[in-house]
């Protein structure tokens, strides 16, 4: 079929078609869908790996709590090495005010993403904080 017309003959039609302007269209409009889509799944991380954390934060209050866990000390470390695959640049604090364990740990949104569209927004933090009376 198409070898009945000469390559000229070809562009010319290809060039006068109008049946493709849409398909333009989509492929102007990508870049945005895709970078949309990046920010959800970005997010969705963001508040996945908060959830994970947050429950390694309870456990080591918990563990401090009934007496697994003697020092403040001891609950950062636990809760370092648990975290270490997903934050590894994570900063824990642990203290004990008034028969009250409390564990803080901030993490950098830029360990938690997978495509680090986040990061232009201000290189935001992400903090979770727990807090357990002592049972000991």
């Amino acid at each position: 079929m198409w070898l009945r017309f000469s390559p000229r003959e070809m562009f010319h039609r290809f060039a006068r078609c109008e049946q493709g302007s849409a398909t333009v269209e989509a492929v102007i409009w990508f870049p945005v869908f895709a970078l949309i889509l990046c920010l959800v799944a970005d997010a969705a991380l963001i508040f996945s790996k908060q959830a994970l954390v947050m429950r390694v934060v309870q456990d080591a209050n918990r563990a401090m709590s009934v007496g697994r866990l003697m020092t403040a000390a001891e609950a950062q470390d636990y809760i370092r090495s648990r975290i270490a695959t997903i934050s590894p640049n994570a900063t824990v604090v642990t203290t004990v005010q008034a028969g009250v364990i409390i564990s803080t740990v901030t993490m950098p949104s830029s360990d938690l993403t997978a495509t680090r569209f986040v990061e232009p927004f201000g290189g935001l933090n992400v903090s979770v904080s727990s807090q357990q009376m002592s049972e000991a």
